[in-house]
């Protein structure tokens, strides 16, 4: 049995199926079969506890191959404060010298994302409007609080070092994916100079959106995925494409007057400020 090394911490839809993919190409590098295991994500809107997807302990561990010496696995729901708390301290009482990779994106765009990711798969039917309606705290909602990069990696700075956190630019990692690649892999500290043709595959791309039922997710881990087990991953990945081109209606963007992005560059600039003093990165391409 073994543990991961390493987490992809997140943030949803900044990048993490894509460099949970690339990271699994290298040879040194084994990331877990069930992407967003939820394992430490502890309990959601304050139900009764749950682990999430991987329920118990020696199911976790079975994710990983203990002889491969740099183990991942890849999870949004671990920077979603205060939708999942004390995530940190659970990751650090089980892997102390677990190190973390946050993949953050302008907020705005990432907020729009992740409301089109829950119309798409997630069954909300209200404009973008109404699901904001007339938020003043960004902690209150799902599609803002993960755009809280500064509390949210202040979070894991107060139970980890931060020379056990590294955080990426999804916009350097579309734009300079190997550099960004060899600076992760040089973190990790596994060859840095691993290349592959692979590397040029994006992900998820926002283009490739369609509006699916309600349950076509869980219907497609629990019973489609299982299945199809030992197909390899990129004939899985264009055959599911090909389908749901046929299948389901491409998902419209969103509409984003001026005066709602104005409203969400108000609530993230102050964040985005504290993330700049706290990483020393400037992340120039962004809005706010």
């Amino acid at each position: 049995m073994a543990l991961p090394t390493f987490f992809i911490i997140g943030a949803a839809k900044a990048g993490t199926t894509s460099l949970h993919y690339y990271l699994d190409l290298h040879p040194e590098i084994q990331m877990s079969a069930v992407k967003e295991t939820h394992f430490f994500a502890g309990p959601p809107d304050g139900r009764p506890y749950e682990l999430g997807r991987v329920e118990t302990l020696e199911r976790y561990e079975a994710l990983f191959d203990p002889a491969i010496p740099v183990r991942g696995e890849a999870c949004p729901s671990y920077a979603s404060h205060p939708f999942r708390q004390g995530v940190p301290e659970r990751i650090r009482e089980l892997v102390p010298d677990a190190k973390l990779i946050y993949s953050v994106r302008d907020p705005v765009e990432r907020t729009v994302s992740h409301y089109r990711h829950r119309v798409s798969v997630g069954g909300e039917r209200r404009s973008l409007r109404e699901v904001l309606g007339e938020c003043s705290d960004p902690r209150q909602l799902r599609e803002t609080c993960m755009s809280l990069y500064a509390s949210q990696l202040e979070n894991y700075l107060r139970c980890f070092p931060p020379e056990q956190i590294l955080v990426v630019d999804q916009a350097e990692l579309l734009t300079e994916r190997d550099a960004i690649l060899r600076q992760i892999f040089s973190f990790l500290e596994v060859e840095p100079t691993f290349a592959s043709s692979q590397f040029n595959a994006e992900l998820l791309k926002t283009s490739e959106r369609r509006r699916y039922p309600a349950c076509y997710n869980y219907f497609v881990r629990r019973v489609v995925a299982p299945s199809l087990r030992r197909v390899p991953a990129p004939m899985r990945r264009s055959l599911r494409r090909r389908v749901e081109r046929r299948v389901f209606p491409p998902l419209p963007a969103p509409t984003l007057d001026e005066d709602l992005r104005t409203r969400l560059e108000s609530l993230y600039g102050g964040e985005t400020e504290r993330l700049r003093a706290l990483t020393g990165k400037d992340f120039a391409t962004w809005s706010v």
